[in-house]
Order: C-alpha cells, then structure tokens, then sequence
C-alpha cells in the first residue's frame, strides 16, 4: 500500500451557466454521493447511501482537502505529517469565468489545461515533499491528464513516469465522442463550428493536443486510424491506468435526453462502451450512466474500483484459456460476466448482453487466453477481517443463430445460457506468497479445494488453473480452464 498525493481532474462543462456552476462548487462536483440504488425485493425503490468519492476517501483513508490550491500554507499547517494523504482539485474553470474578475470568457485549449496541470502536479509535490501523485480524472479531464502524459511531458524531454504514479478515469471518451445517427454529419458540424471547444472531442483535435510537436492547424496524417487514439503508446504504462466504462445510457437525463438518443444505447449516455477505455489499461464495466443520479463518479461500485487500484495489495487477473466453441459457422457467442467481492452489496464489474458489452469477438481466438477481468484487492479490508479476499464471478455463455440459418429449425434457445456458474475463490497472501481456494457453486457453496502453483509461476506471481465443471467443458472444449494469477500490486 502507498499512499500518494491525489489530483481530480474534472470533465467538460458545456455551457457558460455550467462553467459558473463548477466553479461556484470548492471541490468540482467530486462531493457530489447519491441516495439511490434500484430497488428491493418488493420492487420497492431502496435507499443506498454513497457519501461522495471525495468523502470517502477522507473517512476510509484519512485524506484530507487542499480547498484552494493557490493559498496552501495554512491548510498545509495543521496536516502535519499527513501531507501526502491530501486531494487537490484542478480548478482549470476558473481562470475563465468573470466571478473571479477574468475580463475574457474565452476558454483554454487542451494543450493549455494540461500545462496548468503539469504546474499544480509540481507545486504538490514540492509542497509535499512526495515524489509522485494519483491522478483521477473525469470524462474531458481523462483527456487533459492524457494531454499531459503524452504531450506535454514528452515535448520537454521529461516522462509522465517521473511524476505520476497511478491514473484512473471515469468515463472518458479516449476514442472521442461519435454518435449512433446522422451518418457523420453531426460530428463534422461539431468539429467545424467548434463552439466551446466542443472540437477536443474529436479525432483532429485530439490528434494535435495528444501528439508531441503537433501543431493546432495540424491536419490528420492520411494514414490516420481512428483506434489509434486510444493507445498511450510508451510515454506511460498501460497496466498503472485503469478505465471506468459505463454501460447505462437510460439514465444519463442531460440535454432532456437528447444525448443519449444521439450517442446510443452502447454507450454512458454520452460516451460510447468501445471509446471509453485506453487500450492495454485496466478497466471495469460498471451498469452506471456518465453522470447524474445514476452516474459513475458518485457510485459505490466507481469507488470500489478506484480504492482498490489506488490502495491495493494484490493483482488478480482472471482469463479463460483454451477456449475451443464448435459451430462457428452457425453460431455466434457471446459471453456474460460478473464480478462481486464479500461485503459489497454491489458487482464491482459486469459485461452483459443487456448492457450492451458481452464478450463475443475474443471467444473466437485459440491462440491467447480470453481475459475476463483484473481485479485489485485489499486483504486488510476484508468482510471477515482475516485478510482472507473473496470473489465471486459468474459466466454465463450464450449461443445465437446466425441469421442466414433458419432458427425455426435450431435446436436451442437463444435466450437459455448454454452455461452458467460461479466461480468463488478465497485469496489470501502471507509474507509475499499467495494461496487460493476455490469452488464452483454448481458443486460446493464454499471455496475448500486448494489450488496448487504451476510452472508458470514465479517469484512473486502464483499462477494456477481451474477445471471447469463437466457442463462448461461440454460447451467451452474439454481443456478449457480459467487461469488465475495473483501478484504484488503497489
């Protein structure tokens, strides 16, 4: 565990009004917690009570709040030796807005943002003493943190690396922003008319803020590729970013709707699934909206991601290997996941046929394991407070006819899972070595059989394999398994 400075980087405010409205609030919006979570067992709507990320990082790590970052000193005085657990706002608004006496209106450029942020991570370090910060970013302001990472840093002969440690984002469109209508139109309207710098979202802009030495009336390279956008390439490492991916576009009420009827149902509400991660990254798909009662930065299931990637002890990465479907010519398939840890009444992350996200596209692949999630634990946190870590994952695989095949004479139903069960394991580390317990609840409620180390693993990394039971051999290949491997995580 390591506990570093934490910056907030928040996301686009579209209008004047919306400016005025971020920056009247100290801490950006990341105060904002909620009160709702569906509804219980009578269908009844449930009370569920989340304090804020900003609040609960406070109450469950001991951070506190630098409420203006340009006065520090007698906020600093009375943290002591607490000065690395404190969490900076990136008040970026406020330098535009005419109620802190600014005689211009006209936003920054990204390329200027992220300037401003490379000047505050400095100033935090100094004022800290520490060597490195967190930065966690919503929607626009995953962009300007990139901005910086890839850029900035980059045009100086300096790395991100040096200065930032660990960088999380909730619903950041790192592909841009595309919509499900309008053919194309609608994004050029957009990027030509540029109307409050609504163009970052764009791939042109985005090209010229995210590559070093490029310049503002820069053109794309004809060889462009749009999936481009979301590589970091080297200036960090993939496996330090970790990407909330939002999976409810019903909820996302901004714009009376509109945005969500014009992004799609594959999307936050605003942010499409497939553009809403860095490739390589860490990630986790939550059943959230971009924003709103039902959004991503004031949820449990947000948050539980967030501490763990920041605060955690130990790495699980959860894939299924030798995956060998049959029928492809007839079928298509897909795969459900989801992901719960004891003591949380919510999944941490969930791939759904519902929500628009299943994994189908990597089943087909013999020739590397189907991952199916990462997750990051906390052993002291445990529910039974034995620093014994348990999970559950359910998979769930479907079969579809292909629509070229008759389906009145397919003899399965394309609703019923061809299979599905839970996978619970118990993890627990003792001295910097791993044992792991697991049962499939198709056989066992508790996790009692040992899983034993393979060749695989090294110093410091337990790999293992789990046979699955004789029904998802039957489907899945009789060699299929799902390879667990446990490490140091700081």
């Amino acid at each position: 565990m390591q506990y570093l400075p934490i910056i907030f980087v928040r996301g686009y405010a579209g209008t004047p009004k919306d400016v005025e409205q971020t920056v009247d609030d100290p801490f950006y919006g990341f105060n904002s917690g909620s009160t709702h979570i569906r509804v219980d067992e009578n269908e009844n709507p449930r009370k569920f009570f989340f304090e804020s990320p900003l609040l609960r990082l406070m109450t469950d790590h001991g951070y506190q709040p630098i409420v203006d970052n340009q006065n520090v000193s007698n906020q600093i005085k009375r943290l002591s030796d607490q000065l690395y657990k404190t969490i900076w706002i990136y008040r970026f608004y406020d330098i535009s807005t005419p109620s802190f006496g600014s005689s211009s209106v006209v936003r920054q450029e990204m390329e200027e943002i992220a300037k401003g942020l490379r000047d505050l991570i400095q100033n935090v370090k100094e004022t800290t003493g520490a060597n490195k910060i967190y930065l966690v970013a919503h929607s626009m302001g995953g962009l300007v943190c990139r901005s910086l990472i890839q850029k900035i840093y980059p045009e100086t002969k300096d790395a991100a690396i040096n200065h930032i440690d660990k960088f999380f984002t909730y619903g950041t469109p790192h592909g841009g922003i595309v919509f499900d209508i309008g053919d194309g139109l609608i994004e050029n309207l957009r990027d030509t008319l540029r109307l409050n710098n609504s163009d970052d979202f764009g791939p042109q802009r985005m090209y010229q803020y995210l590559t070093p030495n490029a310049q503002p009336t820069d053109q794309l390279p004809k060889d462009f590729k749009s999936e481009t956008l979301q590589n970091i390439g080297d200036a960090f490492l993939p496996n330090r970013v970790f990407c909330i991916i939002g999976t409810n576009a019903h909820d996302y009420e901004e714009g009376f709707g509109l945005s969500r009827k014009t992004v799609g149902v594959k999307s936050d509400g605003l942010v499409q699934i497939d553009k809403a991660y860095i490739t390589g990254a860490n990630r986790a798909y939550i059943h959230r909206s971009h924003g709103g009662r039902y959004g991503m930065v004031n949820s449990e299931e947000g948050y539980q991601n967030l501490q763990r990637f920041l605060f955690g002890d130990i790495q699980v990465k959860l894939s299924l290997s030798n995956v060998e479907l049959t029928d492809l010519d007839n079928n298509f398939y897909q795969l459900e996941t989801r992901v719960a840890l004891r003591g949380l009444p919510i999944p941490i992350y969930e791939q759904a046929i519902a929500h628009y996200c299943p994994i189908t596209q990597e089943l087909t692949r013999t020739d590397k394991p189907v991952p199916l999630f990462t997750a990051f634990l906390i052993p002291r946190n445990s529910a039974n407070d034995d620093n014994t870590c348990r999970y559950a994952l359910r998979l769930a695989l479907h079969s579809f006819t292909k629509q070229e095949k008759n389906w009145l004479q397919d003899h399965h139903l394309d609703q019923v899972p061809l299979w599905s069960d839970y996978l619970i394991t118990d993890i627990a580390e003792l001295n910097s070595t791993y044992e792991a317990q697991y049962c499939w609840n198709s056989d066992q409620k508790e996790p009692v059989t040992k899983l034993n180390p393979t060749s695989e693993s090294s110093s410091g990394v337990f790999v293992a394999y789990v046979s699955l039971p004789e029904r998802g051999q039957k489907v899945f290949g009789t060699n299929a398994a799902v390879r667990l491997e446990i490490s140091q995580w700081q």
